[in-house]
């Protein structure tokens, strides 16, 4: 069994971490939220997923994927066509929006994915922060208001990774989607997120606010989690007996994860 005993809540517009090692079961627990486990990938599956307060085994897929969109590690294999424009429309063509309509929700998700200066270009010439901007927003396009993305910062440098989140922390504080970010690194995450939601081998360690969950670091590594390099310097000066210096330093840590989530976007 990949997951056991997982219960917990992800609200509407909430930014959530969802953080573990290789194996921990983050994948599963993404394709579970989109529908892809049971209705494509067939198991065994025990108690409830429920979007919106309905079990995601009483949805066709059709309305699951309009509503939960997931991105993957690899842009590449989420683009197959010749041009911007006809990755974004191919969604609501599918799902028979009228062209004016499917117009509008181009110009509209180019423009909160921050991407417009890209639409006549070709796919294959985008950098891989791009492409992956262009994969949300293909999904933007009809209609979801949920985004998953499934390992999708691990190919991307620090600075586009950073101007990304930037981009996802909008969305969530502004555009009022839920975004989920599955990663192993809680680093690149904990100054955007909401939530964090930590599995170990397949169950829940934990789920809380950063400011709940980043009290030690060592707590994290032994969950195979890449602690926040504060918090490791915070260990470091507890070991080492500089108490005052530790102190100060979580007092510095502790307030800025209760910055306002606006703050956090400029």
């Amino acid at each position: 069994d990949a997951l056991h005993e997982v219960t917990c809540d992800i609200e509407e517009g909430e930014f959530v971490a969802l953080l573990g090692a290789d194996g921990s079961g983050k994948t599963t627990f993404a394709k579970l939220l989109n529908g892809i486990i049971p209705h494509v990938l067939k198991g065994t599956l025990s108690g409830e997923v429920l979007f919106r307060g309905t079990p995601t085994t009483g949805l066709q897929m059709t309305e699951l994927v309009r509503e939960v969109g997931l991105t993957l590690q690899d842009p590449d294999v989420q683009l197959f066509l010749d041009s911007i424009e006809e990755e974004l429309a191919f969604g609501p063509e599918n799902l028979g929006i009228p062209p004016a309509e499917i117009e509008n929700r181009i110009a509209r998700a180019l423009e909160i994915m921050e991407i417009t200066d890209i639409r006549t270009k070709s796919p294959k010439t985008l950098s891989g922060g791009q492409k992956q901007r262009l994969v949300i927003a293909s999904i933007l396009t009809m209609g979801t208001r949920t985004i998953i993305l499934d390992e999708a910062l691990s190919m991307l440098d620090q600075a586009v990774k950073k101007e990304l989140l930037r981009t996802l922390r909008r969305m969530s504080s502004e555009e009022k989607m839920t975004v989920i970010i599955t990663s192993q690194d809680a680093e690149d995450i904990y100054q955007y997120c909401d939530k964090m939601i930590l599995l170990s081998r397949g169950r829940l360690a934990c789920v809380g606010r950063p400011r709940e969950i980043l009290r030690s670091s060592s707590f994290l590594t032994s969950l195979g989690i890449e602690p926040p390099q504060i918090l490791e310097a915070i260990d470091r000066a507890k070991a080492e007996g500089l108490t005052g210096l530790s102190d100060r330093l979580y007092d510095a840590f502790i307030s800025q994860l209760s910055e306002s989530r606006e703050a956090r976007i400029t």
